[in-house]
């Protein structure tokens, strides 16, 4: 066999490879149109699987900075990823800037539980509704309580932009510490 006709044959070979492992997937996703349901709930099982394995990167995450940053370090870490992660909020904060009372009465049909302000003092206090952390990226058991730094950078945001005055963020109960919700104190400048 003369090199060309050889390499010829190789080429083919390839592609004809090629082909098949292409149609292996067409074929697979011919067998899931004909059960959706087992083919959603294969879906949906890899999807658990996924996340919990980005859960469990994450709490090894948080526990690698809690051991090589400085305290000062990766608490502005974390607050500044709260409050990049309000930001998408923002035009729902801004809806209600300069009513706090409008906002803290949309956010009790949503996660607070309650909210109590008293205004002659500048003290909010806040306490969300019982249940697992609300992050997505938490794992129960795994990720360090120092996470809910995030949290207060998130509702220092939030409140900071609804009552358009700088504020304070005190975490009060946390979830990851084994409360059974996560509340705040918010002192308003």
């Amino acid at each position: 066999m003369k090199q060309n006709e050889f390499l010829k044959a190789c080429a083919s070979g390839v592609c004809g490879c090629g082909v098949l492992g292409l149609l292996a997937p067409v074929a697979g996703r011919a067998e899931e149109k004909k059960d959706p349901a087992t083919a959603a709930s294969a879906d949906c099982e890899q999807t658990k699987q996924q996340l919990d394995g980005a859960r469990e990167r994450f709490a090894i995450l948080m526990t690698v900075m809690g051991e090589q940053l400085d305290d000062t370090t990766r608490q502005k870490l974390l607050q500044r990823m709260g409050r990049e992660c309000a930001k998408p909020w923002t035009p729902f904060f801004e809806k209600y800037r300069g009513d706090l009372q409008g906002f803290l009465a949309k956010a009790k049909t949503a996660w607070l539980e309650r909210a109590d302000y008293d205004e002659k003092t500048g003290v909010l206090r806040v306490a969300g509704k019982p249940g697992p952390c609300a992050c997505p990226l938490t794992k129960a058991g795994r990720t360090p309580a120092d996470f809910c730094r995030c949290s207060i950078g998130w509702n220092e945001a939030a409140f900071s932009t609804v009552v358009a005055k700088p504020v304070r963020i005190e975490l009060e109960e946390s979830v990851l510490r084994g409360d059974p919700r996560c509340s705040f104190r918010i002192t308003i400048s």
